[in-house]
């Protein structure tokens, strides 16, 4: 099951399907999958260096 990322406030949670809303913030946000996909992070759970990432502003439009 794959890791998704709140582009809003950052919640990290596991699931096969998306909410329509964050369950954390509540808001209808853009959610970006952080699952673990490299040899680095042992291919389970979820990435740390995508978790830090924060994407730009300009993205999210």
């Amino acid at each position: 099951m794959p890791w998704w990322k709140c582009s809003n406030c950052g919640y990290l949670f596991q699931g096969d399907t998306l909410p329509e809303r964050c369950p954390n913030c509540g808001e209808k946000c853009t959610f970006y999958d952080v699952s673990c996909y490299t040899p680095e992070c042992g291919f389970t759970g979820y990435d740390p260096k995508l978790v830090a990432r924060s994407p730009s502003n300009e993205s999210r439009f």
